[in-house]
């Protein structure tokens, strides 16, 4: 008899996706497990006085951190002028290239709410990943 379990495979899959103009970003698939496992790392438990419960609540800044270092390995393409598109900012050139790093990341994450759902969604996406594994 197969067991699914014992079939699954382990290995991490990367893939470029292309998020606007010529922004794309390097990504792992990300299992429901993993997922799961980061958001369980991610809560944190406080004592409401008031209650006298214990109360669970999400640490942001824990997941985040957490996130761009299990799904987001590198971008490119990320301009001042394409990031205008995405956040509020001030940049005087917009044809600077962004680089990334992890605080960028995170800082891009907690604050254009669309790429935070375009990353967690594509990073769940097997089929993506799949597709990109047939190819190379």
């Amino acid at each position: 008899m197969i067991s699914i379990k014992d079939i699954i495979v382990k290995e991490e899959k990367t893939v470029w996706i292309k998020y606007i103009d010529e922004f794309e970003i390097q990504i792992r698939f990300l299992s429901r497990p993993e997922l799961s496992k980061l958001v369980e790392k991610s809560r944190e438990y406080i004592w409401d006085k008031k209650d006298h419960m214990k109360i669970e609540k999400m640490n942001s800044d824990v997941f985040y951190n957490k996130f761009v270092d299990t799904v987001i390995v590198d971008w490119k393409g990320l301009t001042g002028e394409t990031l205008k598109k995405m956040i509020s900012v001030k940049v005087d050139d917009p044809n600077i290239e962004i680089p990334f790093s992890k605080e960028n990341a995170i800082e891009l994450l907690k604050n254009a709410y669309d790429f935070d759902v375009f990353i967690q969604n594509q990073a769940l996406d097997i089929e993506k990943f799949e597709e990109e594994v047939k190819k190379s």
